[in-house]
């Protein structure tokens, strides 16, 4: 099973159904991977829930957990892989910080997010 690290921007379209890659999203994961998420796309995930209100920020957390392996928490080589990549590419940090949790976990990184997919090597943008 291959261990895949969901960007934020792959997760808020899985979870919306408005989002115009939701469609996109949903045809592209299958049963036979593993997927993550950097704790921090989490937290990017449950913005716009929770500016609802907290029962709504709750109902997307737990539909977040039974979509998703693990949340992996972004600890001190993260944070290292992080800085060098937002040093060397110029990308968000959010992005450097997504992009280090797939190196970390030696997983691929999928997103929708032309840049990222540019700075971080082998990465799936799932909308070509």
């Amino acid at each position: 099973m291959a261990r895949v690290v969901l960007d934020s921007s792959v997760l808020i379209a899985l979870i919306s159904p408005k989002d115009h890659h939701h469609q996109t999203v949903l045809e592209s994961l299958t049963a036979k991977h593993q997927y993550l998420i950097s704790a921090l796309t989490l937290t990017e995930a449950l913005i716009a829930p929770n500016r609802l209100s907290a029962a709504i920020g709750q109902q997307m957390l737990t539909a977040i957990k039974r979509s998703i392996h693990e949340v992996v928490d972004i600890d001190s080589e993260i944070a290292v892989l992080a800085a060098q990549l937002r040093a060397s590419t110029n990308i968000s940090l959010p992005d450097a910080l997504i992009s280090a949790t797939a190196t970390a976990t030696k997983a691929q990184l999928w997103t929708c997010d032309k840049a990222l997919g540019k700075a971080h090597k082998g990465t799936v943008n799932i909308l070509t």
